[in-house]
């Protein structure tokens, strides 16, 4: 904590010139700045979970500390260190506040990673034309499997059944999406371009 010194010097001017001055100093207490430590973003698989805040989720300031963490859609913790497992990419606000009503807030990100176990041949499993503009052809020659489409943030758009052969329409929005195939105990996630 530090101490900051205020001076403040008066001067009268009364009549006749007579004139008398008159000081006045006064203390401050001031605390260091009150900091919210949500962490560092990281990556996740769906279906595992994370736990958010650091060692120390909130620094400075005057203790004790307020927690309330938000999902982007409601506050849904008030512990330090809540543990969650998303099922999307998210992007948490961590609102921290001290005993004198200081606030100040941090962002984490935790995203979903869309990986497999990459162990279909290219005879086995195809996706053409990639990149496209509005449709792509998937080709599996094992004729049962579920197929799985993900935008580049790891949210699924949608997941079907899929026999042998089919065409689908491609995402109305450009970029870059993964479509994950699961079949036969064999898992893999190919990269598809939409451009426009």
């Amino acid at each position: 904590m530090k101490k900051i010194l205020f001076t403040v010097t008066f001067l009268l001017f009364g009549f006749l010139s007579a004139s008398a001055q008159t000081k006045i100093t006064f203390y401050s207490n001031q605390t260091n700045k009150l900091e919210a430590k949500s962490g560092s973003d990281a990556e996740i698989t769906s279906g595992e979970s994370v736990t958010l805040g650091t060692i120390q989720s909130a620094t400075g300031g005057t203790e004790p500390y307020s927690y309330s963490w938000n999902d982007g859609n409601s506050d849904f913790s008030s512990e330090s260190n809540p543990l969650v497992s998303p099922e999307e990419t998210t992007t948490y606000t961590l609102l921290v506040t001290d005993n004198n009503t200081c606030t100040t807030t941090d962002t984490i990100t935790i995203s979903i990673s869309v990986t497999g176990i990459p162990n279909f041949t290219e005879d086995e499993l195809q996706v053409y034309p990639n990149p496209t503009t509005d449709r792509f052809t998937v080709d599996y020659r094992e004729k049962n499997c579920t197929i799985s489409l993900f935008d580049k943030n790891g949210k699924l758009m949608w997941s079907r059944p899929l026999y042998g052969k089919a065409t689908f329409s491609a995402p109305h929005t450009p970029g870059i999406y993964l479509l994950k195939v699961n079949a036969s105990g064999k898992e893999s996630v190919r990269r598809i371009v939409i451009s426009k």
